[in-house]
């Protein structure tokens, strides 16, 4: 197949073949020559993701795509679209898992109108340290950079990625964004109103 322009603008669903997330992503995409490049993942599954990208990728092109919100991501340029290009995933089935779970959460988001937990009140905790239970079960300490009935923003070393189900004590939140030295989660049962206060314990 030979190249062909392409531009950078927001392709309509339907790029990938079966169960597939829209999404609207900025993510960088490294080329075989080692070139980086801005792109945008607007569709995704657990083998595909479609990219908005002002490219013009080969077929058969292995790339890597780098996105705060899903790690990265290894494949090869599967065929061109109007906007862009789609590439299939090599991920092992630890990863696809994750990533799948990563778009569930992004679906759910989208469906059930998540808010973000700004839109509430936030404080720190007369008690900041709080122990977080990972995904594998661990249990890591964590410090409480800010709180809300919606959720909680902490600085910890852990390795989570979004879509994770973490739990402080035996309030469980979803992880909705990470960050250098830390993520902000949103608990899947918020506090009620009145029930959150400074001398709250997590």
């Amino acid at each position: 197949m030979s190249p062909q322009t392409v531009y950078f603008a927001n392709p309509p669903l339907g790029r990938i073949l079966g169960p597939a997330v829209g999404v609207d992503i900025a993510a960088a995409i490294s080329l075989p020559d080692g070139s980086e490049h801005a792109v945008r993942i607007v569709e995704a599954s657990a083998d595909e993701l479609a990219l908005a990208a002002p490219l013009e990728p080969l077929y058969g092109d292995h790339v890597v795509v780098y996105a705060s919100e899903l790690g990265r991501l290894d494949g090869d340029v599967d065929r061109l679209t109007k906007n862009g290009f789609v590439m299939t995933l090599e991920l092992g089935e630890a990863r696809r898992r994750r990533l799948a779970a990563q778009l569930i959460w992004f679906a759910n988001r989208d469906r059930c109108g998540l808010v973000e937990a700004r839109r509430h009140r936030r404080f720190v905790p007369r008690t900041p340290w709080t122990r977080v239970r990972l995904p594998g079960g661990a249990e890591q300490f964590a410090q409480i950079a800010d709180v809300s009935i919606a959720g909680v923003r902490v600085e910890a070393a852990a390795e989570v990625s979004i879509g994770d189900r973490v739990a402080f004590g035996v309030k469980t939140a979803v992880v909705g964004r990470v960050f250098n030295g830390g993520f902000v989660a949103e608990f899947e049962e918020p506090f009620a109103e009145g029930e959150l206060s400074e001398m709250t314990l997590l």
